[in-house]
C-alpha cells in the first residue's frame, strides 16, 4: 500500500468513531461557548452588585462587556465544528493531522480575535459634582496572548508526533476491528 493509498484509507468513515465526535464536540462547545458566556455573564452580574455597593453606575459598562462576549462565541464556531474531525478520526490515523492543524491554528487567530489583540478597553461613565465624564479603563494582556498563540503553533506540530507517536497503536485497533468485522461475518454466513 502507498502512503497515498494509506492517507485516502484513513480518511474513510468506517475508522473514525461517532463518540470520539460527540465528545470533543461537546467538549469545545462548553470550552469556547458555554463557559465564556456563563462568565461574562457572572461578569455581569458582579458588575451590577458592585454598581450598588459603591454608588457608581456600571451598566454601561457592563452592557460594553456582551458585545467583546458575542464576538467570542460567535468566533468559536469555526473551532466547535474543526473539533469534531479531530474527535472523530483517534490518534495515529493520517486523517487526523490536517483536521489538528487547522484546528490549531484558528485556535490561534481566535485568541488574537477574541481578546481583541490582548487590550482590552472599557468606558465607565462617571458623575462628578453634577457633570458626566467618562474614565477609560484598559487592560493590557498581549503578552499572555502572545505566548497562547505560540502554544497554539507548536500544537500544529504536536499533530504530527502524535501521529508518529500513536501510529502503531492505531493500525493494531484497525487490525483488531477487522478481525472482529470478519468474525461476525463469518458467523452470520454460518447461521444462515
Amino acid at each position: 500500500m502507498t502512503l497515498t493509498q494509506k492517507i485516502l484509507f484513513d480518511f474513510s468513515p468506517k475508522n473514525g468513531t461517532i463518540v470520539g465526535a460527540i465528545l470533543s464536540f461537546i467538549f469545545a462547545l462548553v470550552t469556547f461557548v458555554i463557559a465564556p458566556y456563563v462568565l461574562f455573564a457572572l461578569v455581569s452580574g458582579g458588575l451590577a452588585d458592585i454598581s450598588g455597593m459603591i454608588g457608581i453606575d456600571v451598566n454601561e459598562m457592563a452592557e460594553s462587556v456582551w458585545p467583546m462576549a458575542e464576538s467570542m462565541m460567535k468566533y468559536a464556531v469555526p473551532l466547535v465544528l474543526l473539533s469534531i474531525p479531530v474527535g472523530f478520526y483517534r490518534a495515529g490515523s493520517y486523517a487526523r493531522v490536517p483536521f489538528k492543524m487547522l484546528f490549531a491554528l484558528y485556535l490561534g487567530s481566535w485568541l488574537w480575535v477574541a481578546s481583541q489583540g490582548g487590550i482590552f478597553v472599557i468606558d465607565m461613565p462617571l458623575e462628578i459634582g453634577g457633570s458626566t465624564s467618562a474614565l477609560a479603563m484598559g487592560l493590557d494582556i498581549r503578552y499572555i496572548i502572545y505566548v497562547m498563540m505560540m502554544i497554539c503553533f507548536v500544537m500544529m506540530f504536536l499533530a504530527f508526533s502524535e501521529l508518529g507517536d500513536k501510529r502503531k497503536k492505531y493500525l493494531e485497533a484497525l487490525e483488531k476491528k477487522k478481525d472482529k468485522m470478519s468474525k461476525r461475518k463469518m458467523r452470520r454466513l454460518s447461521d444462515g
